[in-house]
């Protein structure tokens, strides 16, 4: 993991802000004030997919094929060692939610082999399962290792009761392994599989061959999995920002950045981490999913093809927490890294799953408008949260190392210095997008967040977001531009 800790200390306390304030009972106006329009070939402008449906065809839940009454031998973990894992607050990495753990019951294909119960399916099919408990989880990530799955077979993820069923096919194994390889991953680094989070102390890996297939070729581990301390949806989770952030649903004038907004949940060797990310059109409207975050959230193809994004993460009204939107939708997955910046802390994705419908391709600008004193808005998701925003202005720029930020010209800098009237953010935040006009209605992309100062405490602090523009032509648009 790419932990970026940044010394804020530089920028502290220097602006003349308002304290940030809470949210309304009613929509708000919140719109950052304009600037100078600028040619069009320097933007790319949003697309609505809300206005512009396609036919798509609604494939049935996944469900588990196992018989009733059929053996599901159990791995059990006991509790983590040591204090349970508590999300930190700071934006200069991601927002730790779940420890990494090795599972030596099933670390080799023989181990997990010796453990499976088959059972004949009508047809000739065979299914079996296992079960992983680990003590005091809110929910469970499974990390495969699929080094040898029949044509036709088929893994499915699943935990407590009720709770959704995930399946991968395994010729969608077989792609997500070709990507990891033309991302630079080779054998059993590109073999490697994270499943969904699963609700529950309790993760079952289910696993169906097809008829005539031989279980003996069959060859998959779970050497690790993760151990979530808490859940990403969870109701009893919300609620977790400060109380100076502002619920996005109580905005009139970001309903349509909302929806190209995306909380991430990814994971490492380590643990599970989460973020903020923002989905991307490109001069084609070609509803490719091109997906923006920081650089400290994910930086290689290991990392980006564990990625799952929760869409319409947010209250289903303005103030209505903890009543979350009834469209939320999981998409699982991972992504393509295509395009990856230190010095601007950025990071452009391909997702390997379409996202679901309704979402907003968010426009981007890239010119040379973006300049001191213009309004900005970002929209986010605090230490994991429903979707709350922030509004403010751009005060000035920076450069960052590992451990340093020092102010630069506005030629020189990678950075915007962003200080905030209204809102905040916190962990969690860290890859979300601030929003500009570029003259006319719309709302582009301009920045993304690398981290800062700023807090319900300390409403005079500095955030810091890398340019798009940067961005931009150091790579981004080779996608964006096709």
């Amino acid at each position: 993991m790419n932990k970026r800790h940044v010394l804020w200390s530089a920028f502290a306390a220097t602006l003349a802000l308002a304290a940030c304030g809470g949210g309304s009972d009613s929509a708000e106006t919140t719109s950052p004030s304009p600037t100078p329009a600028a040619p069009a070939i320097d933007r790319i402008e949003p697309l609505d997919t809300a206005t512009k449906l396609l036919a798509a065809s609604q494939a049935a839940p996944a469900a588990s094929r196992l018989p009733a009454g059929a053996a599901v031998p159990r791995v059990a973990l006991g509790a983590l060692a040591g204090a349970k894992t508590v999300p930190q607050a700071d934006k200069g990495v991601a927002l730790k939610i779940g420890e990494g753990r090795a599972v030596a019951a099933t670390a080799s294909p023989a181990e997990l082999s010796a453990r499976l119960r088959w059972s004949k399916l009508e047809g000739g099919a065979q299914v079996a399962a296992l079960a992983f408990a680990a003590e005091g989880a809110q929910a469970i990530r499974l990390g495969v290792l699929v080094r040898q799955l029949p044509d036709g077979a088929v893994l499915r993820f699943y935990g407590a009761s009720g709770s959704p069923v995930v399946e991968m096919s395994a010729a969608e194994l077989q792609a997500l392994r070709q990507r990891n390889e033309a991302g630079g991953l080779a054998g059993d680094d590109a073999r490697m599989v994270w499943g969904p989070d699963t609700d529950g102390a309790v993760s079952t890996l289910e696993v169906q061959l097809p008829a005539g297939a031989d279980a003996g070729q069959l060859q998959l581990a779970v050497p690790r999995l993760s151990h979530l301390t808490r859940t990403v949806k969870d109701a009893a989770e919300i609620g977790d920002a400060a109380s100076c952030n502002l619920d996005v649903m109580c905005s009139a004038d970001l309903q349509t950045e909302s929806r190209s907004v995306a909380k991430m949940l990814f994971t490492e060797a380590d643990g599970t981490y989460m973020c903020t990310g923002t989905l991307l059109n490109d001069t084609r409207g070609s509803r490719t999913p091109y997906f923006l975050t920081a650089n400290h959230c994910i930086s290689t193809q290991a990392v980006a093809s564990t990625l799952v994004t929760y869409w319409f993460f947010r209250a289903a009204s303005c103030n209505g927490s903890p009543e979350v939107d009834p469209a939320m939708a999981r998409v699982t997955g991972g992504a393509q890294l295509l395009y990856s910046d230190s010095s601007v802390d950025a990071t452009l994705l391909r997702l390997n799953s379409q996202p679901p419908a309704n979402v907003v391709y968010a426009g981007s600008y890239f010119g040379d408008g973006a300049v001191t004193g213009v309004g900005v808005a970002g929209v986010h998701h605090p230490r994991g949260d429903l979707q709350k925003y922030s509004v403010g202005t751009i005060t000035g720029y920076a450069n960052c190392g590992d451990t340093s930020c020092s102010s630069a010209s506005v030629d020189g800098g990678n950075m915007f210095q962003i200080g905030w009237t209204r809102g905040t953010t916190e962990g969690g935040s860290s890859g979300s997008a601030i929003f500009a006009s570029a003259g006319g209605s719309a709302l582009y992309v301009v920045g993304s967040l690398t981290g800062g100062s700023a807090s319900c405490e300390n409403p005079n602090g500095v955030d810091l977001y890398g340019r798009f523009n940067r961005a931009f032509y150091r790579g981004a648009s080779t996608w964006l531009t096709q």
